[in-house]
């Protein structure tokens, strides 16, 4: 996402301390135990894993466009770790209740429609499914209505309930979580404004955009990398036209996806929940580039990128979990095309049309 001088200077060291601290063997190890302690440890003493978040919360300070560049270097650099679950979503929301952020990583539920809670008074119970480290999270977020409609945020200690652990397809923690009659203290729950939940589920799709396009971006340059190094038949397999074909449809689906991304993100900052169509667009495109860009890249690398110790897997495999989570494209179709309806046909043009560009 663009941004101003201070914008540039997290991005140059985000990439900095990932591409020290992040490598292969780091997410290879932290896939098989659950967690990458050191890199925690030095993303937090350097102050980056609450960007974006107030430092009246306990954040770092910083706006959006900070939190979603901390996003999309997660997923050019397959982060293992809740970073946007800390900064883009648990604390915005923990900032938005009036709490303040406790120490250590937070974790978020992600709407399911076989999960549920229920708050009566100060008394939380329910069942979490596929909660992002949730067994490592030092507290989830979730969004609750009370007996009345009213919405709060509630912060629950996952070691006060039963925590089930499970993975996505990447490997990365999805754990269930059952709550049952827990008492929580006035700083644990708080209410907030109405809608709280339907914009953390934009906010939830945004950053899943914004990370599978930093991974196709990753994608796109280890792939052109690998055809422009790999020889057959005395020249670089990219001099092919049948792989050349391949490595322009991967280039174009990456940009498109990222171009999206980071239209919704700026839509978002400027207008917020009216930035529904384009986070929905930019999930909806995701979700389809992923597939065509995932596709491209291992037929492109052959037998190459199926192999454990090539760092290829690592995102494509995020790149088909992520494009499930906080909404499936699917569902995300649905709810752009709801809104094109609603416009009628005489904003059909102008919706289409338009744009930040235009603007």
């Amino acid at each position: 996402m663009s941004g101003g001088s201070d914008t540039g200077l997290l991005a140059e060291s985000l990439e900095r301390l990932l591409s020290e601290r992040c490598g292969p063997d780091v997410c290879q190890e932290a896939e098989a135990t659950g967690w990458a302690a050191e890199l925690w440890e030095a993303l937090t003493a350097a102050g980056l894993t609450t960007v974006g978040v107030p430092e009246s919360a306990g954040g770092s300070g910083g706006d959006l466009s900070d939190a979603c560049t901390l996003v999309a270097a997660v997923g050019r650099h397959a982060v293992p770790l809740p970073l946007a679950e800390t900064a883009m979503l648990g604390g915005w929301l923990v900032d938005r209740a009036g709490l303040t952020l406790s120490a250590g990583p937070l974790s978020v539920a992600v709407p399911r429609a076989d999960d549920w809670l229920r708050l009566d008074g100060s008394t939380l119970s329910g069942r979490l499914t596929r909660v992002p480290w949730a067994t490592r999270a030092a507290g989830v977020v979730a969004v609750v209505q009370d007996g009345g409609g009213r919405e709060h945020v509630v912060l629950v200690d996952p070691a006060r309930a039963d925590v089930t652990p499970g993975r996505n397809l990447a490997g990365e923690p999805r754990d269930a979580v059952e709550i049952g009659d827990l008492h929580l203290d006035a700083d644990r729950m708080a209410p907030v404004p109405e809608g709280t939940a339907a914009e953390l589920a934009l906010r939830g799709a945004l950053a899943r955009a914004l990370a599978m396009a930093g991974a196709m971006e990753a994608v796109t340059r280890l792939t052109l990398g690998y055809a422009g190094e790999r020889r057959q038949f005395g020249r670089p397999i990219a001099a092919f036209q049948a792989v050349g074909q391949r490595l322009v449809r991967l280039a174009e689906e990456a940009e498109a996806a990222g171009l999206a991304a980071e239209v919704a993100a700026q839509r978002y900052a400027q207008v917020g929940t009216g930035a529904s169509r384009e986070i929905a667009a930019a999930k909806v495109t995701a979700g389809r580039a992923a597939a065509e860009v995932a596709a491209h890249a291992h037929q492109v690398h052959g037998a190459m990128g199926m192999t454990q110790e090539y760092r290829l897997h690592l995102s494509t495999r995020r790149l088909w979990a992520w494009r499930h989570e906080w909404g499936s494209s699917r569902h995300w179709a649905s709810v752009l095309g709801g809104e094109l309806v609603a416009g009628g046909a005489a904003g059909l043009w102008e919706a289409v049309a338009s744009g930040l560009v235009a603007r």
